[in-house]
């Protein structure tokens, strides 16, 4: 059969039933735009988790009153050890300015003291040191008299799988969830479209045409519905991250070292072309219930 009568026919068809498909594509795009939010987040909280992964981290905090004879001396055993790139003193005034910075809350933080923000010293390791060395650091450092804590950052990484694994069941649940609304809504709106088509398919099976001649038109309709849907999702989405995407990176981003990031250019493929194979499998099995020709 030709093809390009079938997306002629198809085509023909979604003009006349404008309204149905409107709104059809409507309601199909707000589920996949639901799935296209929770992929977006799980792809920046992959993007934090991996990030932190390969570039270690430890944060030593510093006792009040440290002399800074001691704070050189345990700078000094910190370069020597093995995978350590950089020792970085920050002391107390000089954490309030970069919190204050970084967090861009304006002048209600700019009362606090600076002994609200204890002196450190941060180390970062070789990309690859991970949770190994971090651990290493904390076990020399613990016997300096200044030390007052150490922090690996070990629960908080473990905290942030546990909130991926989660965030990966969620959006698995919300795939399965749209898939099925895909099926109910396109294999609706196609049996309506039969419905409507009753006398222009009796004549074309009085005429000689065959099954497939019949059903491939409404196939590519329900197929369309799907990729549209997800395409109109996905651009929705792009819009809505480019607007909020300064407010992010300057906020919650800056706290975390990262900047957000958009869905991987195969992932919003796979949403689109997935769109589009379920819209044909829910006009296929609306068609094999409902199109008795």
């Amino acid at each position: 059969m030709d093809l390009a009568s079938t997306l002629r026919r198809a085509a023909r068809g979604m003009r006349e039933e404008a309204r149905l498909h409107v709104v059809s594509v409507s309601s199909l795009a707000i589920a996949f735009l639901g799935l296209g939010v929770a992929l977006l987040v799980l792809a920046n909280l992959d993007s934090l988790a991996t990030a932190w992964e390969r570039a270690g981290r430890v944060t030593i905090f510093l006792r009040d009153g440290a002399r800074q004879s001691d704070v050189d001396e345990l700078a000094t055993a910190l370069s020597s050890i093995p995978g350590v790139t950089t020792v970085t003193h920050v002391s107390s005034a000089e954490a309030r300015e970069q919190f204050v910075a970084d967090a861009q809350l304006g002048a209600s933080l700019e009362t606090l003291p600076p002994d609200a923000f204890p002196a450190s010293i941060e180390v970062e390791l070789a990309g690859g040191s991970g949770e190994v060395g971090s651990q290493a650091i904390a076990d020399r450092v613990t016997r300096f008299a200044i030390v007052e804590d150490v922090e690996t950052y070990r629960s908080w990484f473990e905290q942030l799988q546990g909130l991926l694994a989660t965030g990966r069941g969620v959006a698995l649940a919300l795939a399965i969830l749209v898939l099925f609304c895909v099926l109910f809504v396109v294999g609706n709106t196609i049996r309506l479209a039969v419905a409507g088509r009753r006398d222009e398919i009796e004549v074309m099976k009085l005429c000689g045409a065959s099954d497939r001649f019949v059903r491939d038109p409404f196939i590519v309709e329900g197929a369309a519905q799907g990729f549209v849907a997800a395409l109109v999702a996905v651009v929705v989405l792009a819009i809505g991250f480019v607007l909020l995407r300064g407010p992010l990176d300057a906020t919650v981003a800056s706290l975390a070292g990262i900047r957000t990031v958009f869905l991987h250019p195969f992932v919003a493929l796979g949403v689109l072309v997935a769109g589009g194979f379920v819209g044909a499998l829910g006009s296929a099995l609306s068609l094999r219930r409902y199109l008795v020709v």
